[in-house]
């Protein structure tokens, strides 16, 4: 069996046609052919000498016998794949991969989508804002004039896309009579030609229109020194084209058009293939780049690779789509015997041709009958290549491509893990992501809006602000954050920024309105807090209350009254001394005691706003005079039952210890100072009994307790019911 090298010379490659072109070279022989069982030696003796396929020069894939008997294949890296397929390789130089980033945001439809998505909704809600309505207007005049909203758009769409944004301003000049009506200066714009370079900002000179350069159309100059300073400044490469035609125009058209253009191209064309931009018309912003960087990296550089497997899915399923429904149907005439050749049956050239115009016969649809002999068999081949056509390969390469692109699975509907963490921290990253863009865009307007100011003369300039992005409910967080400020658990400036408002500017807003409410030029207010109709809840008040009359208010009715309703209300408040005091002699006598026993009162807590306060006031002291007083006799109960700790207190030693602290804390005045000498004298003069009143009230507090909660006290919730019995009862 011969051997083929991976390039064979011409007169192999010669020998081999001539051997396949060769009718009478048969494919396969049997052993009986080559001479019986010598035939078969010969035949794996040709196995024997067959070896694998070997490179060409110069190219190696092991490294044989390294140690004995051991050899080292080469490894197999992206360098070694790119090299066979060099429109799969992933591009190193800066420009290589800004071209790649935006050819796969031209072609591949999920990475337009989703940086079309964050670039319009970074941009959702730009606008400038100003404390003076007069130039707010103004500023949202000239935003409008020069297209902020779609230029926003476009900023963070390439900012996304190719990470480097270079914006060329074109800047207006206004005439000096505008200048005397700033606020209405824009609809007179009487020139907006190039300034001269290095021009300082000057009075009624603003920019009216901003041009996005091509990243790769830019070319750094003196990028090596410049980058090191900080300070880079950038020209436009001249096609060689354009610059042969400035260079050596050939027809009178072209040398006409050549004189029109401006002088400096005119003069770079001739000199190098470079224009230098002017750096007071141009700025340039990027995405992340570190300092040692001249052109930032996309974020669509990170999933090239992702996107080429993507790429390559989709055309192996294209491919396999034209043999998804490929069928065979083998047609067998003849029989073969093995064990007798002799009864093998052979079809001839008449058979063959017959069944052939039998098969062509059929007009397809329905059954089809053959008669035929014992000698003929049908086989069916199907191919299984729908299996490949499925949707889970495409999963992990998906989510890939998502998660590079910092869209969180839970937004694609391709979410394997519900966790909060894992959501949570996906959904940051996104929202990081865009505010990220938003800042860069912040300052470029907030550098425009400086210039806008210096030419016009406003003593502040406006700000940018956007429509704050919440990806959770939103109602939900701005209630939270109106809630917390009427707690004070959050400032009001706090709230303001999180609503995604300039604390100052709404603070010289309500000192505006409040000052025009007060001088009558804006509407009261209305809402829970601020009822407008003032007069007419005065005028409801006094009547219900009698104070006036229905035809005094404006009402007309039928019936009079000989009284004022006042009056008439009053009638039945107003006592005598004599309704409160009684007949003098007809009570108990003085210093003398009660014959019967008087019922015992159940005093009724009040619900006025000020007995409320009181009361609680009253438990708080009561809280801490009962700390007070177990730290005091704490040490002569355990003294009384002779016990080191308060843990070796039986339960009826511990009862028996509260109702002493109870009776002292019940002999105690309120406010009262208490220490060690007071309750000592308790002591002595045999005062530490409950009073029978705080006795009553103390047990119908326990009893109704019980009752509602169906179980014991605790020991604490005994001391509180304590605390309550005394806050009732003492004044």
């Amino acid at each position: 069996m011969p051997v083929y090298n991976r390039k064979p010379s011409p007169s192999a490659l010669k020998e081999r046609r001539a051997d396949n072109l060769d009718p009478n070279r048969a494919a396969m022989v049997t052993y009986k052919e080559m001479g019986g069982v010598d035939g078969k030696a010969t035949a794996l003796a040709a196995l024997d000498a067959c070896t694998g396929l070997q490179l060409s020069e110069g190219a190696r894939t092991t490294w044989q016998d390294i140690v004995p008997n051991i050899s080292v294949r080469d490894s197999f890296t992206r360098s070694d794949y790119e090299s066979f397929r060099p429109e799969e390789s992933i591009p190193r130089q800066s420009r290589g991969i800004i071209s790649a980033c935006m050819e796969a945001y031209r072609r591949i439809g999920l990475v337009r989508n989703v940086i079309d998505l964050m670039g319009d909704f970074g941009a959702q809600g730009i606008q400038l804002n100003h404390p003076n309505p007069k130039i707010q207007k103004f500023y949202r005049k000239w935003f409008e004039k020069v297209k902020g909203k779609e230029r926003s758009e476009r900023f963070l769409n390439l900012l996304y896309r190719c990470a480097n944004v270079a914006i060329k301003r074109r800047m207006a000049t206004l005439p000096p009579a505008a200048l005397n009506n700033k606020y209405d200066a824009l609809g007179e714009i009487v020139s907006d030609g190039p300034l001269s370079e290095k021009q300082k900002v000057s009075s009624g000179v603003i920019p009216i229109k901003y041009t996005f350069l091509n990243p790769l159309s830019l070319q750094p100059l003196d990028s090596t020194l410049a980058n090191f300073i900080g300070e880079l400044s950038y020209g436009i490469k001249i096609p060689h084209q354009l610059q042969n035609i400035i260079k050596n125009p050939k027809t009178a058209n072209q040398k006409k058009l050549v004189a029109q253009l401006p002088k400096d191209i005119v003069a770079a064309a001739r000199s190098s293939d470079v224009l230098p931009l002017d750096s007071s018309k141009l700025a340039v912003y990027f995405y992340k780049k570190d300092d040692w960087q001249i052109w930032a990296d996309p974020m669509i550089y990170a999933i090239l690779n992702s996107l080429i497997v993507l790429e390559k899915m989709q055309m192996a399923d294209l491919a396999a789509l034209d043999g998804v429904i490929s069928q065979i149907r083998v047609w067998r005439l003849g029989r073969l015997n093995d064990t007798h050749p002799e009864a093998s049956i052979f079809p001839t050239a008449a058979a063959i041709q017959k069944l052939s115009d039998i098969l062509l016969s059929n007009p397809g649809g329905g059954a089809f009958d053959i008669i035929w002999g014992p000698d003929l068999e049908v086989k069916d081949y199907t191919t299984n290549v729908h299996q490949f056509l499925g949707n889970a390969k495409y999963e992990p390469v998906l989510n890939t491509i998502y998660a590079g692109l910092g869209v969180p699975p839970t937004l694609t509907g391709a979410a394997t893990s519900s966790g909060f963490t894992n959501n949570f921290i996906s959904l940051k990253t996104l929202v990081q992501r865009l505010e990220y863009g938003r800042s860069q865009l912040k300052d470029f307007w907030q550098n425009e809006i400086e210039l806008v100011r210096q030419a016009m003369g406003f003593r502040i300039g406006a700000t940018v602000s956007f429509d704050r992005m919440i990806l959770t409910d939103e109602a939900a967080e701005k209630a939270l954050v109106i809630q917390m400020v009427d707690r004070n658990l959050m400032s009001i400036e706090a709230a303001q920024e999180r609503i995604g408002e300039d604390p100052e500017l709404e603070k010289l807003r309500l000192l505006r309105e409040h000052k025009e409410r007060e001088e009558g030029t804006t509407v009261d207010k209305a809402g829970p807090w601020f009822n407008p109709e003032k007069t007419f809840e005065l005028i409801k008040i006094a009547l219900q209350r009698g104070f006036i009359t229905p035809k005094q208010s404006g009402i007309s009715i039928e019936e009079e009254f000989d009284e004022p309703p006042f009056n008439i209300q009053m009638k039945g408040k107003i006592t005598t001394d004599n309704d409160k005091t009684g007949v003098s002699g007809q009570g108990r006598p003085k210093n003398s005691n009660d014959k019967t026993k008087r019922k015992q009162r159940k005093p009724e807590i009040r619900t006025t706003a000020d007995e409320t306060a009181w009361f609680i006031t009253k438990m708080t002291w009561a809280k801490q005079a009962q700390k007070h007083l177990e730290d005091i006799l704490n040490p002569a109960i355990l003294h009384i039952f002779n016990k080191k700790n308060a843990r070796q207190l039986s339960d009826a030693e511990s009862k028996e210890g509260e109702i002493i602290k109870f009776a002292a804390l019940a002999q105690i005045p309120i406010f009262s100072t208490i220490d060690a000498k007071m309750v000592y004298s308790l002591i002595r003069e045999d005062k530490l009994s409950i009073p029978v009143e705080f006795n009553n009230v103390y047990q119908e507090l326990v009893q109704s307790s019980v009752e509602r909660m169906n179980r014991p006290l605790t020991m604490d919730e005994c001391r509180n019911l304590q605390i309550a019995t005394y806050s009732i009862l003492r004044d």
